[in-house]
């Protein structure tokens, strides 16, 4: 497999970057050499310099050419788009276009008009789900979706294909309810995603 050039960050909730140094510690021991382009929401930049004081990684651990960089909520990097979803801190979702193909991945949000555009069209839509609608108010509190919201906003989106993401336990024992939920809103092409899933777009 292509070793990545660049690696999007959505936000920095836990889940979503603590993996992060261990990633890079893992590259470097394996003798990385090509650059790597590092990119998140406002205030990626100064989280990640605290995360690698805080492991003890000093700043000429990393032997391959190493950038960081924030990017402006709306800012394009190259063929990446973005827009801020409606989260509780800060996050970023991703628009990727190449070949006369697009997908949208869009990190942690509840319903969100602003994804909804970025996703405009798209061949995959990869929206979270987190909670079923008997959960609604923590997904109201928490700022994320259900698989019900998820399938609106593809199918206000016209993406030709749905991807759920993000079923914590145990709600991934009930990943039949996911799938109908979300097939009520969109249809028939939703997808309930899996660890290293790969999708022929």
């Amino acid at each position: 497999m292509e070793k990545p050039a660049r690696v999007f960050i959505s936000h920095t909730h836990a889940d979503h970057i603590s993996d992060l140094v261990p990633f890079l510690w893992a590259i470097q021991i394996d003798g990385r050499q090509k650059p790597l382009a590092l990119y998140g929401p406002p205030g990626f930049k100064k989280t990640l310099s605290r995360l690698l004081q805080c492991t003890s990684t000093s700043d000429d651990f990393f032997k391959f050419p190493l950038t960081v960089s924030d990017l402006d909520f709306g800012e394009a990097q190259d063929n990446v788009r973005t827009c801020r979803t409606s989260h509780t801190i800060p996050t970023m979702a991703f628009r990727i276009e190449a070949n006369g193909k697009s997908f949208c991945y869009t990190a942690d949000t509840i319903y969100c008009p602003a994804v909804i555009e970025l996703a405009r069209n798209t061949d995959l839509l990869i929206h979270e789900a987190t909670f079923l609608e008997d959960q609604l108010s923590i997904a109201e509190l928490t700022r994320h979706s259900t698989p019900r919201m998820a399938g609106k906003a593809a199918k206000e989106a016209s993406a030709k294909r749905l991807a759920l993401f993000h079923i914590p336990p145990p709600n991934d024992r009930r990943e039949k309810e996911f799938y109908s939920d979300a097939k009520l809103e969109f249809g028939d092409e939703v997808t309930v995603g899996e660890d290293m899933v790969m999708f022929d777009l």
